[in-house]
């Protein structure tokens, strides 16, 4: 079946057909992945926003400006 006629038929469906539907394609995209994409004892770096401080005073000096900007 060509996707825009699947598309069109879903499109007919009820809500709560279209949210089984929803949950049914997260589960077999879940089922797809590969189980060892996370490997044991294996580090992966994560973002924190903890000692950005220069990132915070960038932020604020913008806010300053633009504050001066509508005051001015």
């Amino acid at each position: 079946m060509p996707l825009a006629q699947l598309m069109s038929q879903i499109q007919e469906l009820p809500k709560i057909d279209k949210l089984r539907l929803m949950q049914f394609l997260a589960t077999e995209l879940v089922n797809e992945e590969d189980v060892n994409f996370f490997v044991a004892n294996q580090e992966y770096p994560v973002w924190s926003p903890y000692n950005c401080s220069e990132a915070a005073n960038v932020l604020m000096d913008l806010l300053a400006t633009k504050q001066r900007g509508k005051n001015g």
